[in-house]
Parts: C-alpha cells; sequence; structure tokens
C-alpha cells in the first residue's frame, strides 16, 4: 500500500505561546509535517516533524524564502496556515511631553508593522502556494479580542488588531470562491502568553484568562472544516469566515454588524471582488 504522505502545515510565531501550542495540538494528531517561522535564533528542541525557518513577516524576501523552504520540503503542497506573529506595543500612547513647546516623541509602530503588515505578508504568499492544492486549504489568522472592543492601553495594539480582521473579511469570499480556500480569524481574549510581562499580567482579573487548550481547541475546529457551534449553541452558516473569541473556558461567534440600510448593502455588495474586476481591479 502507498504511503499516505503527510499534510503540510506553516505556523508564524511558532515558537511560543499560541502558535507553540497550536504546533503541539499539531504534531499530537500525527500526520502533520509542521514548519515554524519567527524570529528567534533558537526556540529550543523541536518535536518530530517539525522544522524552523528563521524569518521576519515584515520582510517579505525573508518569508518567501521560508515559504519556498516549506514548500520544496512538503514535497509541493500547503494544507494549513496559521499567521499567527504578533506583538503588544512598546510605546506608552498616553504619555505627556514635558515640554510644552515639544510635542509627544514618534510612537514605535513595530506592532503595527508585524500585526498588520506581517500578517498580510504571511497570507499573501500563502494563498499562492495553497492556491496549488486542488481542494484548497485552511488559513487561520490570529487577531484578538481587541479587533472588536478595545484593548484601552493599547491602542497600536487596537488598531492593527481591527485592521487584521477587516483584512480578512476582504478577502474571506473570493478566497473561497477563487481557490477553495477557508480562511477564518481568532480573536482571543486573554491568553497568558510572553506578548504581555508577568507585571502586565498582573493587572488582569485571574478569572478572565483563556486557557491554550481552548483556543487550540477553536483552531482545530477551524482547520477541520466546521461549521462551528459556539458556546451559546450559535452555530455558523458558513465554514469560512468564521470570526470566533475564545474567552476564558469559552467560545463565541461575532458577525459582522447589520448593514445601516438597503442602499448601504447595495453599496458594499458592489465591492465584491467579481463585481469590480475592470473597475477597480
Amino acid at each position: 500500500m502507498a504511503e499516505i504522505p503527510q499534510k503540510v502545515a506553516l505556523v508564524t510565531g511558532g515558537g511560543s505561546g499560541i502558535g507553540q501550542a497550536v504546533v503541539q495540538a499539531l504534531v499530537a494528531r500525527g500526520g502533520w509535517s509542521v514548519h515554524i517561522i519567527d524570529v528567534k535564533d533558537d526556540i529550543g528542541p523541536l518535536s518530530p516533524n517539525t522544522f524552523y525557518h528563521k524569518a521576519d513577516t515584515t520582510n517579505y524576501g525573508q518569508l518567501t524564502a521560508a515559504f519556498k523552504e516549506t514548500w520544496a520540503a512538503g514535497g509541493k503542497r500547503l494544507d494549513f496556515l496559521f499567521a499567527n506573529a504578533g506583538i503588544l506595543e512598546k510605546t506608552n500612547w498616553f504619555a505627556k511631553s514635558e515640554s510644552p513647546d515639544e510635542p509627544p516623541e514618534e510612537p514605535q509602530w513595530d506592532a503595527m508593522e508585524i500585526n498588520l503588515k506581517g500578517c498580510m505578508n504571511t497570507v499573501r504568499i500563502g494563498r499562492h502556494y495553497m492556491a496549488q492544492n486542488p481542494d484548497g486549504g485552511s488559513i487561520v489568522v490570529t487577531s484578538s479580542s481587541a479587533a472588536i472592543w478595545p484593548s484601552f492601553c493599547s491602542p497600536i495594539y487596537t488598531s492593527s488588531k481591527h485592521g487584521v480582521l477587516g483584512f480578512v473579511r476582504s478577502v474571506e469570499d473570493w478566497y473561497y470562491t477563487s481557490d477553495k480556500i477557508r480562511i477564518n480569524t481568532l480573536c482571543p481574549s486573554a491568553v497568558r502568553t510572553a506578548i504581555v510581562s508577568e507585571q502586565g499580567w498582573a493587572g488582569f482579573p485571574p478569572s478572565c484568562f483563556t486557557p491554550f487548550e481552548v483556543v487550540t481547541e477553536v483552531v482545530l475546529k477551524f482547520l477541520d472544516g466546521e461549521c462551528i457551534v459556539d458556546s451559546a449553541g450559535v452555530k455558523a452558516d458558513k465554514n469560512y469566515g468564521q470570526t470566533i473569541v475564545p474567552t476564558a473556558d469559552k467560545f463565541y461567534h461575532n458577525f459582522m454588524p447589520p448593514f445601516c440600510d438597503e442602499r448601504h448593502r447595495s453599496m458594499v455588495e458592489a465591492t465584491h471582488v467579481e463585481n469590480m474586476i475592470g473597475h477597480i481591479l
């Protein structure tokens, strides 16, 4: 009997936190070759069938090289992409200048670059390779609860995660229609990772933290192509374009808000890719 080829997954930010938890979940399932992209020099011992590529997701050339290595090593297939790399901002947005004549110093934009640009780079390149599969594939993007409700202390992070959710909602229909690629958005609440220092986490109520197991459960449901039934019993009507918020020990759908009226609906629906070919595209 011919050996069944392993499926190939690529995880950005897979060296720690949520990314690492998803890598471990895929390894535990078996049948997966898992490729990790991170910026660290060393992410420690690798599990069987896991491979490491050092690359910065904001650097298109580095990222492309890592995808090419994954594509070649995996026998020219990519079944699952977890676009997960992200950081919290380093700037205190609310700090005032001590001089009445000088404005505050320019903020550091690393969080916007990594969280939004890096995510979009990852999905753009990943879609190219995944589209070669006759049956498409699955992309899961890590956004945040802050994509929907503000993280008041971190406006740059909040803005970047709003951008991530808007990006996915812009491409979800066309990716599925054109290439059978299911893209879904993970919007976790507080997950105790190294993105925040222990001093920072001390400011959160202990009951609000979301276990890794809840987050990975949602990611695997996305991967398996489920129309997810959430903790309130609400079921999605399709298996792509889902936005799920894992919070504490539960997870919930977040749907796009309703249109203001029918004219607003017609304006938004006019922007679908197939309608704009020959106009904007």
